[in-house]
């Protein structure tokens, strides 16, 4: 049987965690702000940002971090794929099955790290700026009229996780990304898996 596998991009797919995780340190010693481990981070860190932030800066504003987020960025280290994405993209889309992509980061930030990736002829559709995740798996199981029993979202975040099931998907807990392994078991996901590879098991059962 044939699948549909939607995936988020930050932390799922791409290793951007640690560039979060230096950016904030930046944050911290510009505002004296809380000092946190990367263990905290995966505790606690949820979408939007500002939920995240707000726990240890509670007069922050969106603009403030954005601006802060921007000064940054240019300063921590280029972002790569997971080993063992691009064999697995290749190998669910040589069987046959529809990739995507559907995540709330800029367009121009995923097009690139796709491209520099080698991603770009994989995904039948990538979808970012995405602020209302529920809206948009939705919307794109009823664009391309995909079998939610046989439709997969494939996440790093206790959300994510709620968005697949809020859409009526299918769901996949990863434990390589933004929040921890208790933190994605207590979403309940349909699956859990601990390395990308796993998909194949998935895509054959």
């Amino acid at each position: 049987m044939l699948k549909n596998f939607i995936f988020d991009w930050s932390g799922t797919l791409i290793d951007n965690f640690h560039c979060f995780s230096q950016i904030y340190n930046y944050i911290q010693k510009e505002l004296n702000g809380p000092k946190i481990s990367d263990e905290e981070i995966r505790e606690n860190f949820t979408i939007p940002y500002m939920k995240f932030w707000n726990i240890y800066y509670p007069d922050m504003t969106l603009e403030e971090q954005n601006q802060l987020f921007t000064k940054y960025t240019h300063q921590v280290d280029e972002a790569q794929i997971y080993p063992g994405v691009l064999e697995t993209m290749q190998n669910l889309k040589k069987q046959g099955h529809q990739l995507f992509v559907l995540s709330g980061d800029p367009t121009s930030k995923i097009t690139l790290q796709i491209k520099n990736a080698g991603l770009t002829d994989y995904f039948k559709k990538v979808i970012t700026d995405i602020h209302d995740k529920d809206l948009a798996l939705k919307q794109v199981v009823n664009e391309f009229n995909l079998d939610p029993q046989n439709t997969f979202y494939i996440g790093d975040t206790a959300g994510d996780i709620e968005s697949g099931k809020s859409a009526g998907i299918k769901t996949i807990g990863i434990t390589w990304g933004f929040n921890s392994k208790s933190t994605i078991q207590k979403a309940n996901p349909d699956y859990i898996i601990n390395d990308i590879i796993e998909l194949d098991l998935i895509s054959n059962s």
